[in-house]
C-alpha cells in the first residue's frame, strides 16, 4: 500500500521527481558510483590485455582500449557539466550511454579473445573462463536506471540486452548458445535489483518532499506569529527570546479605538475591523529592515475593536525627523487609511475613531511560560490608553464638539496627544492641536498627574 502511495506521489509530481533523477544521475557520473566501475573496467583492460599477451594473442594491445569509452565519460563528464552546465540536465540519458558502453566494451572484448583462430582446447577454456562475466555484466549494467517510469527502464534493458545478445552473436555464435541462460538470469537479476533500487528511488523521494512540504508549510505558518528577522536568527540557532529587544526604553504608544463600535450593525463588521488593522499593519511595517532594525512602526496588538502600537522601539525610526512627528504622522497616515475602509464598508452612519498618543518608559518580554509571545510593558501603555480615554469625559467631549462645530463637522475623528509629545513637534504639525488646560477644567490626569495640558486634533 505504501508504494502504492509513492508510486501515485510521483506520478502527481512528475516534474519534481524527474529533476530529483536527474540529480542523483549526475551524481552517481561524477562521485564514487561511476569512479569505481571506471577503475574496475580499467583493471579488466589490463588484466584481459595481460591474458592476451601470454596466450601470443595478435590483438592484446587493443584490448587496453575496449572499455575507453565509459572511461572517458567519467573522466570528462564533471568537466563538460562545469563548463557547460546545461549538460547536467542531459545526466540520465548519459548514465545510460555510459551503461551501454560498458556493454559495448564487453561485447569489444570477446570480440579480441575470439578474433584469432583458436584449438578446440583454447576455445573450451575461453567458454569457461568467460561463462560467469556475461550473467555478472548484464545484470549490473541494467540494475541501475534513473527514469521516472520502471516501464521506461524494463524496455531499455530488454533493448540493451537485445543489442547484447545480436553483438555476441555475430562474435561468436557457439558461446552465446553455451551461456544463454547466463544471459537470461543476468537479465532477470537485473529486472529485480532494478525494480528494487527504483522502489527505493521513490520512497525516498516521496518522504523527502512530504519533509520538505512540511517543513515549508510549518515556515509558512510560523511566518504568521514572527517577524521576517525572527525566522533568520531561529535557522541561524537562536533562541526565540534572543530575537527580539528586551532591554527598557521609551517608546510613544499609540492606542487606536472605534468610537462606538458595539453600536454597529452589520453582517460583514469583523471584515471591517479586519481590513482596518491588515492597513494599519502594512503601515507599521513600512521600512521594515532587519540589519539596524528599523520600522515605521510596531504593531503590538489588536483588541477586538482596538490597535495598539509602538513608535521608536523595539523597532527604531529613521532619523530624518523626531520620534514625536514620526508619531503624529503615522497616527495621520493610519486616519487616512481608516476613512478608506470606511468608505469601501459605505454603512448607512458615520464611523469615526480616536487615537491617544503617550511617551514614556517601556520593557520588551516574552512570556515566561506556555506560547513564548513577545508583549510590551510599561507606564507609556498605561498613559496611552488614558489619553485616548480622555475623550469620554464630558468637559473634555464638550470642548472637542465645540472645535468640530465650528469646523462644520458633526461626526469627527479625535488625536489626542500628551503634552510632551506636543512640546517635540515641528510647528507645522503643532498647528494642529488645540490644547485643553487640564486645571482649568478640573480633571486630574489619571497615571499622569504631572499634566498641565492635554492637546487634540479633530479629523474629518
Amino acid at each position: 500500500m505504501n508504494q502504492d502511495k509513492y508510486s501515485a506521489y510521483c506520478r502527481e509530481h512528475v516534474t519534481e521527481f524527474r529533476d530529483e533523477l536527474r540529480d542523483d544521475a549526475s551524481w552517481a557520473l561524477k562521485n564514487w558510483p561511476a569512479r569505481t566501475s571506471a577503475l574496475l573496467l580499467l583493471v579488466s583492460s589490463l588484466m584481459t590485455w595481460q591474458n592476451l599477451l601470454s596466450s601470443n594473442n595478435p590483438y592484446a594491445g587493443q584490448a587496453l582500449l575496449t572499455y575507453s569509452i565509459p572511461i572517458l565519460i567519467v573522466l570528462l563528464f564533471p568537466w563538460v557539466t562545469l563548463l557547460f552546465s546545461t549538460t547536467s540536465k542531459l545526466s540520465r540519458t548519459v548514465f545510460d550511454c555510459f551503461v551501454f558502453s560498458i556493454l559495448f566494451g564487453f561485447c569489444m572484448t570477446l570480440q579480441l579473445i575470439f578474433r584469432p583462430e583458436l584449438t578446440q582446447q583454447e576455445q573450451s577454456n575461453f567458454y569457461i573462463a568467460l561463462s560467469g562475466q556475461i550473467n555478472f555484466v548484464i545484470l549490473m549494467t541494467t540494475a541501475f536506471s534513473y527514469h521516472t517510469r520502471f516501464e521506461v527502464t524494463l524496455l531499455r534493458n530488454t533493448v540493451f540486452t537485445l543489442l547484447t545478445v545480436l553483438m555476441i552473436y555475430r562474435i561468436n555464435a557457439t558461446y552465446l548458445t553455451l551461456n544463454i541462460m547466463q544471459l537470461i538470469q543476468g537479465y532477470l537479476g537485473g529486472i529485480i535489483v532494478g525494480w528494487l533500487f527504483f522502489r527505493r528511488i521513490q520512497s525516498r523521494f516521496y518522504y523527502k518532499s512530504v519533509d520538505a512540504d512540511t517543513r515549508q508549510h510549518l515556515y509558512n505558518q510560523l511566518s504568521k506569529l514572527v517577524y521576517p528577522h525572527q525566522l533568520e536568527r531561529i535557522k541561524s540557532g537562536d533562541q526565540l527570546e534572543e530575537t527580539m529587544p528586551v532591554a527598557r526604553s521609551e517608546a510613544i504608544i499609540n492606542v487606536f479605538d472605534i468610537i462606538r463600535s458595539s453600536a454597529i450593525r452589520h453582517e460583514r463588521t469583523q471584515n471591517f475591523f479586519l481590513n482596518v488593522f491588515r492597513a494599519f499593519s502594512q503601515i507599521c511595517m513600512m521600512g521594515y529592515r532587519h540589519n539596524p532594525l528599523k520600522s515605521r512602526a510596531f504593531r503590538l496588538k489588536e483588541t477586538g475593536d482596538g490597535f495598539i502600537s509602538a513608535v521608536g522601539y523595539p523597532f527604531m525610526t529613521e532619523k530624518s525627523m523626531s520620534l514625536a512627528d514620526h508619531a503624529v504622522d503615522t497616527a495621520l497616515m493610519m486616519f487616512k487609511a481608516f476613512n478608506a475602509e470606511v468608505d469601501r464598508f459605505s454603512y448607512g452612519h458615520p464611523i469615526k475613531a480616536a487615537m491617544g498618543l503617550a511617551f514614556n518608559t517601556v520593557q520588551g518580554t516574552f512570556q515566561s511560560s506556555g506560547i513564548r509571545a513577545y508583549d510590551l510593558y510599561g507606564d507609556a501603555l498605561v498613559q496611552a490608553y488614558r489619553y485616548e480615554e480622555m475623550r469620554k469625559n464630558p468637559k473634555i467631549a464638550s470642548i472637542m464638539d465645540d472645535s468640530a462645530h465650528q469646523q462644520g463637522l458633526q461626526d469627527y475623528n479625535i488625536l489626542i496627544v500628551q503634552e510632551v509629545i506636543f512640546n517635540s513637534l515641528c510647528d507645522g504639525y503643532k498647528s494642529l492641536f488645540q490644547p485643553i488646560d487640564l486645571k482649568a477644567i478640573e480633571y486630574p490626569m489619571p497615571q499622569d498627574p504631572n499634566a498641565r495640558f492635554v492637546y487634540f486634533h479633530i479629523l474629518p
